[in-house]
């Protein structure tokens, strides 16, 4: 692999979606590279210090939000651009529609959505939606569902994206909803619960009632992360008992649960540790300048203790009582499907330096697991191949492939702390850094 040098940044670098060009900020100026040769091809002054940039669907606008102002950049008319300024309300994000001539403004406090037509200037608005978290387009780009919280009840609003109206509105049985995920196939979603239940509900578009899936134990802290498989025929839902429930979308039933083994035997898992070599030199400043190699090495101790330390409740002393307060995000906090839903790899808190690798399409058989010096800060797929990269804030890489895994060392010129991953659509390059400094990392 092949690095780019170090770029300077104040928000996460991101790739269009074609994949072909990369925006960066740094404070008030924005940067539009070509990807191949990293050669600048547009450069822009916000009004402030930028916050978030975010690219439309067809890659030919670039939205910057700075302060309470939105600009709108376009990349094939330089002479082109808008400006939204929101000054009364406030900004959280922004998000484009599908179509990429509409862009959404969600408000602080979500008081309400601003939908502005780039082509004829005109706003439309929708209230009372919750979340960023609760606002989801379908993946075939016709329908908007967010969720609506009034008088304490929780409502699903699904909206056509052409005319922008209402397709259907019903009610949802939660608490109070968290989340709301679209399935592949853009006909049915799921909503859950709080952190406090661990419920989720099933609907079709038009709010026809699919499944509930529900487990009640004495102490719950419910789902702690959903995610749809992407051929849309498995549901993998994280549970704070650092295990994954996985529920096949034909007959809605739960077919599977991940476990970790609390004592890993046997051969067919391959367990990876990540090792620090000893820095060597004959003169003070050879030991200086070098690097620490970061390997993997083999565990073939068959005896591993895999049990997760559990974290202890915290207790508060209240006016009569003492009221107990759970931890918050515990058990598994992220899982990542493989392009080919074949594998999935999942992060559990409570070993947040561990990453366990289960293979799907083998009757859920643990394949691997792979043991980091530091705490997993990012892991992503490759989009199309079998190969799953984490980074844990070093300045080094981790690639994982099912005939091995191996270390990256950054090259010291380009040494950047891997606090974030993301691969271009293409997947022949990917963005390492963090909100400070970022290079870009090239296949051979």
């Amino acid at each position: 692999m092949n690095f780019s040098k170090r770029y300077k940044n104040t928000v996460l670098p991101s790739f269009s979606k074609c994949g072909k060009l990369i925006a960066t900020a740094n404070g008030s100026k924005v940067l539009v590279r070509d990807v191949a040769s990293l050669q600048v091809l547009h450069m822009w002054v916000c009004y402030d210090c930028v916050r978030e940039v975010a690219w439309s669907h067809d890659s030919c606008y670039l939205a910057t939000v700075s302060g309470s102002s939105v600009q709108i950049w376009s990349l094939t008319d330089p002479v082109w651009r808008s400006a939204i300024n929101e000054s009364d309300s406030g900004i959280q994000t922004v998000m484009w529609s599908p179509d990429s001539r509409h862009i959404l403004v969600l408000h602080d406090f979500s008081l309400f959505i601003t939908i502005w037509a780039l082509e004829y200037g005109t706003q439309m608005y929708i209230k009372n939606a919750k979340s960023p978290q609760t606002i989801q387009f379908s993946p075939d780009g016709k329908y908007l569902a967010l969720i609506e919280r009034t008088d304490c009840t929780d409502f699903v609003n699904v909206f056509h994206t052409s005319t922008w109206k209402f397709v259907s509105q019903f009610k949802v049985p939660t608490v109070n909803a968290a989340g709301l995920l679209w399935g592949a196939s853009s006909l049915e979603l799921v909503v859950w619960d709080h952190g406090f239940e661990h419920r989720l509900h099933c609907y079709y578009l038009e709010g026809t009632h699919l499944f509930t899936h529900e487990v009640k134990k004495p102490i719950s802290m419910g789902l702690q992360c959903v995610s749809w498989s992407p051929d849309n025929q498995i549901l993998a839902l994280g549970h704070h008992l650092h295990s994954v429930y996985l529920i096949n979308r034909t007959n809605r039933k739960v077919f599977g649960e991940l476990v970790v083994p609390e004592l890993l035997n046997g051969e067919e898992v391959q367990y990876y540790r990540e090792v620090h070599t000893s820095i060597v030199g004959d003169t003070i400043m050879e030991r200086l300048n070098a690097v620490p190699e970061h390997k993997f090495e083999v565990v073939t101790d068959r005896s591993i203790d895999l049990r997760f330390e559990e974290v202890p409740v915290e207790k508060k002393k209240g006016a009569n009582s003492i009221k107990e307060k759970p931890p918050r995000r515990c058990g598994v906090t992220a899982v990542r499907w493989s392009h080919d839903s074949s594998h999935l790899a999942v992060l559990d808190s409570s070993r947040p330096n561990v990453i366990t690798i289960w293979n799907i399409a083998d009757l859920n058989v643990l394949t691997a697991v792979l043991e980091l010096n530091s705490n997993v800060k990012s892991f992503t797929w490759h989009p199309h191949l079998l190969r799953l990269v984490v980074g844990s804030g070093e300045h080094s890489l981790c690639m994982w492939e099912s005939d091995g895994s191996w270390v990256i060392q950054l090259p010291a010129e380009c040494a950047v702390n891997v606090n974030n991953i993301s691969w271009s659509s293409v997947g022949d390059s990917l963005i390492l850094g963090s909100k400070e400094s970022h290079c870009i990392g090239f296949l051979e």
